[in-house]
C-alpha cells in the first residue's frame, strides 16, 4: 500500500475515531461471544504497570497520541517510543528494524531508571511487533516484559519484503522515498531481511520458539487485513503463554482493518482486557442483528496480499 495514502487515511480515521466516541497455553483463537457487548466510557483504574507503546513507522509523537490518550484515560502510564525519528537517520525504521530494537532496549533501560520499575507492559501494531519482538530476544526485552500484545504484529515475517528480495529490488523504487536521502542505493536494506517471511533472520527470530518464555502474548488481527495479510501469518504457534485473537470473533460487525487496528475504541477496550488478563472481551462498536448476516460472514480472507506470493513452503496452517 502506499504510504501516503496510508498517512492520509489515519487522518481519516482518527477523525471517524474521535466522532465515534463524542499461563502457558497453546494458540487459542477467541471464539464468538454470544452477543455484542455495548460500547462503553473508559473510566480510570489504577494500573500500576507502565505501559509502552511502541509507535509505527509512519507515526509521529503527535499521532501515535491517538492511541496513547485513550489508554491513559482507561488508567495507564503510558510512555510512547517512536521509531519514526528525522534526527536518527540511522536507525530509520525503513532502513533497519533491528536498529531501532536496540534503541527501544535504551529507551526502555532509562525508563526503568527513571520510574523504578523493572518490569513494563507494551504494545506495538504491524511493523513495530518485529521491532518488539528483536527487542525481546537479543536486547534484553525478555527480563523487561510482563504482557506483550500484537497488533497484526506480522509474526511470520511479511510476504512483501520477501518478494521483493526474489526480485532484487527491496526496497522496490516507489518506496525509497521513505529512506534518509544518504541510504537510497542500498539494496537490499537491513530492514528487509529483517522483515521478510522465509529470511534467516526471521527464521532465527522464531527458533526454537516464537513465544519467549516468562512473559504472556496476546495477539489480535482481523479478517480485513490486507498489508500484514494472509491474517495467519500474525498469530503464533508452538509452545508458550500466548492467546490469538481475531477480531471479528468477538465483534462480527466492527470493520477492523490494519490502519484502524489502534484508532477504534473497540480495539482499544480489546488491548487494555488483554493487558488486565482474565477473560478477553472487546467492547463492539456495531451491534449484531438478530438473522442479519455480519460483515465476519461476508469476508474472504486474502490467502496473501494484492500482487504478492508467498515464499515457498508456507501452506496455510491447519485450523485456518
Amino acid at each position: 500500500m502506499n504510504l501516503t495514502r496510508r498517512c492520509a487515511s489515519i487522518a481519516l480515521a482518527v477523525v471517524a475515531t474521535v466522532v465515534v466516541a463524542l499461563p502457558t497455553s497453546t494458540a487459542v483463537v477467541a471464539q464468538a461471544a454470544p452477543a455484542p457487548v455495548p460500547a462503553t466510557t473508559p473510566v480510570k483504574q489504577n494500573v500500576k504497570i507502565p505501559l509502552i507503546y511502541v509507535a509505527s513507522a509512519i507515526e509521529t509523537a503527535t499521532l501515535a497520541e491517538s492511541f496513547a490518550t485513550p489508554m491513559r484515560l482507561r488508567g495507564y502510564d503510558v510512555h510512547v517510543f517512536t521509531t519514526k525519528d528525522d534526527n536518527d537517520p540511522a536507525n530509520n525504521p525503513f532502513y533497519t528494524i533491528r536498529g531501532n530494537s536496540a534503541k527501544l532496549g535504551r529507551f526502555v533501560t532509562a525508563l526503568s531508571r527513571k520510574t523504578g520499575q523493572k518490569r513494563f507492559d507494551v504494545v506495538g501494531a504491524s511493523q513495530t511487533g518485529l521491532v518488539i519482538r528483536y527487542w525481546l530476544k537479543y536486547y534484553g526485552g525478555q527480563q523487561m516484559a510482563r504482557n506483550v500484545v500484537l497488533l497484526s504484529g506480522i509474526v511470520k515475517g511479511s510476504p512483501y519484503q520477501a518478494q521483493w528480495l526474489r526480485q532484487g529490488k527491496c526496497p522496490p523504487p516507489d518506496r525509497l522515498q521513505y529512506l534518509p536521502p544518504q541510504y537510497r542505493k542500498v539494496n537490499p536494506t537491513p530492514a528487509c531481511a529483517e522483515e521478510a517471511m522465509g529470511s534467516k533472520v526471521v527464521n532465527a527470530l522464531n527458533t526454537p520458539r516464537e513465544a519467549l518464555p516468562g512473559i504472556r502474548y496476546t495477539n489480535i488481527t482481523t479478517l480485513q487485513e490486507e498489508e500484514a495479510a494472509p491474517y495467519w501469518i500474525n498469530l503464533m504457534s508452538g509452545p508458550g503463554d500466548y492467546r490469538n485473537v481475531i477480531t471479528q470473533n468477538l465483534c462480527p460487525n466492527d470493520p477492523v482493518v490494519h490502519i484502524n487496528m489502534t484508532l477504534l475504541p473497540s480495539m482499544q477496550s480489546l488491548v487494555d482486557s488483554a493487558l488486565r488478563g482474565g477473560r478477553l472481551t472487546m467492547d463492539c462498536m456495531v451491534p449484531v442483528v438478530p438473522g442479519v448476516p455480519t460483515l465476519r460472514d461476508t469476508i474472504k480472507p486474502l490467502k496473501s496480499p494484492p500482487g504478492i506470493s508467498l515464499p515457498s513452503g508456507y501452506p496455510v496452517p491447519r485450523g485456518y
